[in-house]
């Protein structure tokens, strides 16, 4: 079984690293898709006013120092036109399994080791769903997995062939969505009291904040002054509902939880103390 983590990722300076290094040892292989600019089919001025943050330099050292990783430089138009390029290196290398993981996203070792139990004991299943927990403006917020509706589909089998009337016949193999591959089986979601990851989108500085706003796949759909009414202001009321930037019944409230849980890796981030990031 051979499995691959793909990351597509543009300006992800503040925790690609910690990503990179949580997924490493329960992998055999990493595909690291950089963009050099960032998609124009969701805001057609990104591209205008972008400025690269050092993740390409980033990027560099981690394919210096981990030998399992392959770096793919290149300019993608959308996320998922990013997320094909990176399967079809996972179809030229013969990778059994595609793990779509965010720039963001970081695992525990544990939930690590029982999402790859899961993968052998459910060989049928076509795609899996690992939840997360969502942090808030810090380590120290977060929508937990338990409250959150959102199912990310994070692991998807590399199928190859449909089989017709007994006949194999080639499958052509491709992400359908931003998130979903037309990968062949059934639908699985891994329970969040077995295995989730932490997902940090929206535990960012301000200034990354605003610029993956301007440039991330759901740019055009931000409600209008939520950077201002919500995302800034929130800190003066922590008990504010509805606040997901799209969706605000998404994000139905923000909950305080100690981050003992976390990842050992990120204890030593820079932001692991901070009541709220800066």
């Amino acid at each position: 079984m051979r499995l691959t983590a793909v990351f597509c990722v543009y300006n992800e300076l503040e925790y690609l690293e910690y990503a990179v290094r949580s997924i490493a040892p329960a992998v055999d292989g990493i595909v690291l898709c950089l963009g050099l600019a960032p998609y124009n089919a969701y805001n057609p001025s990104a591209r205008s006013f972008s400025r690269p943050d050092g993740t390409e330099a980033l990027a560099d050292r981690l394919a210096r120092e981990i030998p399992k990783l392959t770096l793919i430089k290149g300019t993608w138009n959308s996320e998922v036109e990013h997320r094909n390029a990176g399967l079809a290196h996972c179809l030229k290398d013969g990778t059994d399994y595609y793990w779509l993981v965010d720039g963001d996203e970081v695992y525990r070792e544990d939930h690590l080791r029982t999402i790859r139990e899961e993968l052998r004991k459910q060989p049928r299943v076509g795609t899996f769903i690992v939840k997360c927990h969502i942090f808030w403006r810090s380590f120290f917020y977060r929508i937990p997995a338990e409250i959150l509706p959102w199912r990310p589909r994070r692991i998807f089998k590399m199928t190859r062939l449909r089989g017709i009337l007994g006949v194999g016949l080639p499958h052509r193999l491709r992400f359908i969505g931003q998130n979903e591959m037309n990968s062949l089986g059934p639908v699985y979601e891994i329970p969040s009291a077995d295995a989730v990851f932490y997902h940090f989108s929206y535990a960012r500085s301000r200034q990354a904040m605003e610029d993956k706003l301007k440039t991330f796949s759901h740019a055009h759909e931000i409600r209008e002054e939520w950077f201002s009414k919500v995302w800034l202001a929130w800190p003066q009321n922590r008990q504010m509902l509805d606040i997901h930037p799209t969706d605000p019944p998404k994000f139905a409230k923000a909950i305080y939880q100690k981050p003992d849980d976390l990842p050992e890796i990120m204890r030593s981030h820079p932001y692991f103390t901070a009541e709220i990031i800066p």
